[in-house]
């Protein structure tokens, strides 16, 4: 998709539609033996998100200016390198009302708020199963990743919150994207497949490694569509 799509003339609303929740390569049994062993799953292929993927580019496009990035300085303090991050999160949950309100409407206009909702509500129990835990939805939040931007290894030492989880819909444009996750002693790249649904638990070491150029590309950008889930 091209990334310089005029979406101040271009707004796609996602539609309303059934995701699949079940079939011969959803294992329902593999994904909850992987999750116990690294707190996160891969469900595949369970929406068309072509939709999705132009009123993401359409929000960020409209709310990009916003000056609200995540970021963290390493501290190299006793001859180690510390946690860093760089990366941009719309959110309506904001110290900002101008900037939840902003992010509230957009999301509205696209048909996000819905579609997340509608996907919550179908994904749910298929979450659930997979986790051993009752899941309520919460929000929808977009987090953005342009050239360079990153996430450093965390996870398991600086999560608190052991009832928070995240159900992503990554989103890559002129680019490929993954996170990597501890397996066996290694960060293992986990890649991003337009379609799957990623869960998120607590506990959990990874990375989001930087985003990089394809050769003679434009300018790569990724978009990950959150779902914030909590337990009840």
């Amino acid at each position: 998709m091209d990334t310089d799509t005029d979406t101040d003339t271009v707004r796609p609303a996602v539609p309303i539609g059934p995701l699949r929740t079940s079939g011969p390569d959803i294992d329902v049994d593999a994904l909850r033996a992987h999750y116990a062993s690294y707190r996160c799953a891969q469900i595949p292929q369970v929406a068309d998100v072509t939709a999705l993927k132009a009123a993401a580019l359409s929000a960020y496009r409209q709310l990009g200016d916003e000056p609200l990035v995540d970021a963290q300085e390493h501290s190299s303090d006793g001859g180690s390198l510390g946690y860093g991050f760089r990366f941009q999160r719309l959110d309506a949950k904001s110290d900002s009302p101008s900037h939840s309100a902003r992010v509230t409407a957009v999301f509205r206009d696209l048909g996000l708020l819905d579609w997340a909702e509608h996907a919550a509500r179908q994904l749910l129990p298929v979450v659930d199963t997979v986790t051993g835990r009752s899941l309520r939805y919460e929000r929808v939040f977009l987090l953005a990743y342009r050239e360079g931007d990153y996430i450093g290894p965390h996870g398991a030492e600086q999560d608190t919150d052991l009832d928070r989880f995240n159900l992503q819909f990554p989103l890559c444009y002129d680019t490929v994207g993954a996170m990597r996750i501890l397996r066996g002693g290694y960060l293992e790249p986990m890649y991003d497949r337009e379609g799957d649904a990623r869960l998120l638990g607590p506990r959990m070491w990874h990375e989001v490694p930087p985003l990089l150029r394809m050769p003679g590309g434009r300018d790569p950008l990724r978009l990950v569509v959150s779902l914030r889930l909590m337990a009840r």
